[in-house]
């Protein structure tokens, strides 16, 4: 039962959640938009896009006027 219930959770998060806050991306995309697939982003880039590869980001340098907070 326990199983059906993260399966639903699951489904919910890459349903709704997550086409609404970042989209899922290949590398080839990533790096076409300037920037790299990484598990984390440094302190002067900021994440734009969720990669395909488990667990990596799309990282991209930050402009200057960007807030790094």
């Amino acid at each position: 039962m326990k199983i059906f219930i993260y399966l639903l959770h699951f489904l919910c998060y890459v349903t709704f959640i997550l086409p609404g806050n970042r989209s899922l991306v290949d590398p080839d995309r990533c790096s076409k938009l300037y920037g790299q697939c990484k598990k984390r982003c440094s302190k002067h880039e900021k994440q734009i896009e969720i990669c395909l590869s488990p667990s990596k980001i799309c990282c991209i340098e930050r402009a200057f006027e960007d807030d790094l907070s």
